[in-house]
């Protein structure tokens, strides 16, 4: 079971900042202490905990050589091994269709792929903060204000203000799109719904990470 809903009081990092972490094990390695030592008050990091972080100890847990952390939720995960895409900084995770069941509650899986698939990319579950290793584990962010990686071609007008979805059938794996257009079709305009994550705080740029301040619901799965 995950350690639950935004109470961790003191989390175990195998980096020295949150957007660093590329756990081939989950939680990490722990060194054991001599015998005697007093146990340190940090419980081990398992996938589904969760953290609340403000914009001042966001700051102070990035690595800003790979970008800067905001206050907002953030909640450790494992990734799928045998995604096509590899996790990246700004992209979207995604739950798969099989890993969501009662039965596999605990897994707290996400994949860089699109889900269920690239052209109904619905199962959002947060923006990946760093770049890691298929199949390693890592953090992503649920919540407040996220660093999001736009497409190569975006919708619309990008003006500040305005919808950010994730890209239906993206050039770039799990990326997004801003000011879809209302659409011509019912279940178009389901679709842009449905890939709604929030709205963009700064211009976005093809290609390039944005700020966007993510109101999706970040509490879908528990």
């Amino acid at each position: 079971m995950a350690g639950g809903m935004l109470v961790k009081q003191a989390v175990f990092l195998s980096a020295k900042f949150l957007n660093d972490v590329n756990d081939s094990t989950s939680g990490g390695v722990t060194v054991s202490l001599p015998s005697g030592a007093p146990v340190p008050q940090v419980s081990q990091t398992i996938p589904g905990d969760k953290i609340v972080l403000d914009d001042a100890t966001a700051l102070a847990l990035s690595d800003t050589a790979v970008g800067t952390l905001f206050g907002g939720i953030y909640m450790y995960v494992g990734t799928l091994s045998t995604s096509t895409a590899s996790p990246a900084r700004g992209a979207g995770a995604f739950y798969r269709a099989a890993d969501i069941p009662s039965a596999l509650s605990g897994l707290y899986q996400v994949t860089a792929d699109g889900s269920p698939t690239a052209a109904i990319p619905t199962f959002i579950a947060g923006v990946f903060i760093n770049a890691f290793t298929k199949g390693n584990f890592g953090w992503i962010q649920l919540g407040g204000i996220c660093m999001c990686l736009f497409d190569t071609a975006i919708t619309g007008a990008a003006t500040v203000g305005n919808p950010v979805t994730v890209k239906i059938s993206p050039t770039t794996a799990g990326s997004f799109d801003v000011s879809v257009p209302l659409a011509a079709t019912l279940a178009a305009a389901i679709a842009a719904v449905d890939t709604l994550v929030g709205m963009a705080i700064v211009a976005p740029q093809v290609s390039v990470v944005s700020a966007v301040l993510w109101t999706r619901n970040p509490f879908v799965r528990i």
